[in-house]
């Protein structure tokens, strides 16, 4: 997703280009009106450097919190006709500083690959959205749709969004069935994931959920990543790699 201010994504895409040379770097705005999607809007795609730049629109109340359906209709309008065998979902504020076919070496390539995949019981306490009379209802709902409809019947599972990646398999089959306007793609992309049939893997970006030892690197509470500490890590020969949010242009690789 690429809802950012032009002159900071130009330069993590020149960064994602220079660590992935052979691989498309596309943009997709979500449907929300704020002024970076029109910023960027208006720059084009030329600016900032991407091969192709793609708006999802709006449909029912869906919003741009909604990447699983923006991605959907990407899919659809964009990617069907593009040569690729997995996509991967960078938000602009996740700094990759390393190769995604090194980063992503542990997820299996029939699977989908989801960031701190947790079971649903597990981060049911802490998650204040389920607390809330209506997301217990929406996820009731959800669960319900489910079971009815696609005889699901496996452990639900939340994700973070950051730094997924789908099979293509996986996105031609998600992109023509419409789920059910209910929770948000953190429930929603694992349980698709399941209901047709796909392997879940995690992406290993955040190391658990709950280790508070982990927000130093992958913050939950949407804390910017210190560059001491990303500059910690690159100084290891196996150090991470990985930091989410970065929303400052790095200048500290190469």
């Amino acid at each position: 997703m690429c809802d950012a201010p032009p002159l900071a994504l130009r330069a993590r895409v020149r960064l994602l280009r220079t660590l992935n040379p052979a691989v498309p770097i596309c943009g997709l705005l979500g449907p929300g009106r704020g002024p970076t999607s029109s910023a960027l809007g208006l720059a084009g795609k030329a600016v900032v450097g991407l091969n192709s730049l793609y708006r999802a629109r709006p449909t029912g109340r869906w919003g741009r919190d909604d990447h699983d359906v923006s991605l959907a209709a990407w899919y659809r309008d964009v990617g069907r006709g593009m040569a690729f065998d997995v996509a991967h979902l960078i938000e602009y504020e996740l700094l990759l500083l390393d190769s995604l076919e090194r980063l992503y070496a542990s997820v299996p390539a029939a699977a989908v690959g989801l960031t701190a995949l947790t079971p649903l019981s597990d981060v049911e306490p802490d998650c204040e959205w389920l607390q809330l009379p209506d997301g217990r209802r929406q996820l009731e709902r959800l669960l319900s749709y489910a079971r009815a409809v696609w005889a699901y019947d496996a452990v639900p599972h939340a994700c973070w969004r950051a730094g997924c990646c789908f099979p293509r398999s996986f996105l031609e089959r998600f992109a023509a069935i419409e789920p059910p306007e209910l929770c948000h793609d953190r429930l929603r992309f694992p349980l698709f994931a399941q209901i047709l049939g796909f392997p879940l893997a995690d992406t290993g970006l955040r190391r658990g959920w709950h280790d508070p030892d982990e927000d130093r690197f992958f913050n939950r509470y949407g804390r910017e990543i210190e560059i001491a500490a990303i500059g910690g890590e690159l100084a290891k020969a196996d150090g991470r790699r990985a930091f989410y949010p970065v929303r400052a242009t790095f200048r500290g690789w190469g």
